[in-house]
């Protein structure tokens, strides 16, 4: 339900209903449609999270370069696209749910925790470039980190509501690679030997 609607058409009424229980339980428990909803999006990134830990512990990500492993680290937006779409979906309703509803940023502390989560996974790929040499070393870390993540999410979430122009759906992988070959020939490090 959460998935395929937006956040503003959900009944509470229909979300007690899924969880079998009464609606007075529901409210007596979350205390707001907007708590369900943010909880349930921190769930929704959380296993999205878990369906990459693997790779990020396997001898083929291991084995790169830093530039190597942020590579593959911002390839997760693709497979997002690729796999995901309706997750990419939700966000993008999600996002526009907090804006329209005026939630604060003491309400999103637990959600935003679940999407940061991928910071501390970019940061240690980009220390390992800079010891072996694979990233430049003078990049605003953070910045770049936000800068590559927004731009592929946002764009993600783009291809995933569907094609406006005939060529849109023919492209998004396409685009989705060269900006990821675009930030990957920013930060590395090799142009400079």
């Amino acid at each position: 339900m959460l998935l395929t609607q937006p956040p503003d058409s959900i009944k509470m009424t229909d979300l007690a209903e899924r969880c079998e229980m009464g609606v007075a339980s529901l409210y007596r428990y979350f205390g707001t449609k907007s708590v369900i909803i943010i909880k349930a999006g921190g769930v929704l990134w959380k296993r999205i999270k878990s369906l990459f830990e693997g790779v990020f512990e396997c001898g083929y990500y291991k084995e790169k370069d830093g530039l190597g492993q942020l590579s593959e680290l911002m390839k997760v937006f693709k497979v997002m696209y690729l796999s995901h779409k309706d997750f990419l979906r939700f966000v993008d309703r999600f996002d526009r749910f907090v804006i329209a509803n005026g939630i604060g940023h003491d309400q999103l502390e637990e959600y935003e925790a679940n999407i940061t989560d991928f910071y501390s996974l970019f940061e240690e790929a980009y220390k390992k470039g800079c010891a072996d040499g694979s990233v430049k070393r003078d990049i605003d870390f953070r910045i770049m980190y936000l800068s590559v993540t927004h731009a592929l999410m946002l764009m993600s979430e783009k291809f995933a509501l569907g094609a406006i122009f005939e060529n849109d759906t023919a492209a998004a992988e396409r685009e989705l690679d060269f900006l990821i070959d675009m930030a990957i020939s920013h930060i590395s490090g090799r142009n400079e030997q």
